[in-house]
């Protein structure tokens, strides 16, 4: 008897002990899933770093108001992108992250010095102002003044344009009449995707972006700007309701043609290079306005080509609109830019007097 009892009393401490191994260990292994990950956020203005924040994966931040206070300046919010797309934009009352990342503030100068610059839009398609404008391409007086946003009075250095688009239409704003701090699609604060949509990053980013207009109507465009701070610089556009032009003014061909001359060059930028900086020039087929190049390209790639006249910019160019025949059609797919399917040697041929681009591979 007092054997088995012996059994029976060592089998329950056995068990007794495996239960407390295993509650013990589940705990530690409870534990361990419960700890949670620490991550840092790095707080920036432009290039310039104000500080860091430590944090816990997926709990909000605290300790960061510090870096909203800089004298003279506004603060805007924080944004994900350094380009403080509107997209982009965190409220840290209520945003977590569940990795370290990094935030840009946005910061509006107090005292905005004057904006002497003049402003205007250009691009091609059916609108008689961007048609004639051809890219910002050499113009008389009377074509630049048509695309000129002017002064609205109403705040500094805002400046507004209202004008009929319809689709297919593409167009920036730039100033002075020159391309350096080009403003394109990303430097709209909000957009409506049923009525414009991006062009595609030519220089790498959306604030470069042709605005392709999706539909037509009577638009007004306003820009704000801070002449020393670009990433100010904002875009807003409304639709005010149909086109007003005529069916006559919007099937006229644009008066403005380009005339392809012995000064004539075509060239051709793409992914290859992750900002579009490599611009390679096409050869001349003898005695014709036909320009070709052969090109080893990976996957995916996209291209597009341009129409020089003496060495400079005429502001044209070519992308998958210009690709018209079936053969060609079949090696790229369906994109903005001219994208190959698969990689391999291809050779692409412009015909300067139709402006569209011929694929073999």
């Amino acid at each position: 008897m007092k054997k088995t009892l012996k059994k029976v009393f060592s089998v329950i401490l056995a068990t007794s002990v495996m239960m407390c191994v295993c509650a013990c260990g589940g705990q530690k292994d409870a534990a361990k899933e419960t700890k949670k990950e620490e991550i840092v956020v790095t707080f920036m203005n432009g290039d310039n770093k104000l500080g860091e924040v430590n944090g816990i994966a997926g709990e909000k931040l605290t300790g960061y108001e510090k870096y909203e206070n800089i004298q003279d300046f506004e603060f805007l919010g924080w944004y994900e992108t350094p380009t403080l797309l509107e997209t982009s934009k965190k409220d840290l009352s209520s945003a977590t992250f569940d990795a370290s990342t990094t935030l840009y503030g946005s910061f509006k100068s107090t005292k905005v010095a004057e904006d002497s610059r003049k402003w205007y839009i250009v691009g091609t398609g059916t609108c008689p102002e961007l048609a004639a404008s051809n890219w910002a391409s050499d113009v008389e007086d009377d074509v630049k003044a048509s695309c000129e946003l002017k002064a609205t009075g109403k705040a500094t250095n805002e400046f507004s344009i209202t004008v009929n688009l319809y689709e297919g239409d593409q167009f920036q704003v730039i100033h002075d009449w020159a391309w350096d701090g080009q403003k394109g699609y990303g430097c709209f604060t909000s957009i409506d995707d049923t009525q414009m949509a991006n062009g595609g990053g030519l220089g790498g980013s959306d604030t470069t972006s042709n605005v392709n207009v999706v539909m037509d109507g009577n638009y007004t465009i306003t820009l704000t700007t801070d002449p020393d701070n670009e990433l100010q610089d904002t875009l807003s556009i409304v639709r005010n309701g149909d086109a007003t032009a005529t069916e006559e003014e919007k099937t006229t061909e644009p008066e403005t043609k380009y005339t392809v001359s012995e000064a004539t060059g075509i060239t051709v930028k793409g992914s290859w290079v992750s900002d579009w900086s490599d611009i390679k020039e096409l050869t001349r087929q003898t005695g014709t306005n036909k320009f070709s190049i052969t090109m080893d390209l990976e996957a995916g790639i996209e291209l597009y080509f341009m129409v020089y006249d003496n060495g400079e910019d005429t502001g044209l160019g070519m992308n998958s609109t210009a690709v018209v025949d079936d053969a060609s059609k079949a090696l790229i797919e369906d994109a903005y830019n001219i994208k190959v399917i698969n990689a391999g040697t291809y050779t692409f041929t412009v015909d300067a007097d139709t402006m569209t681009v011929e694929v073999s591979k």
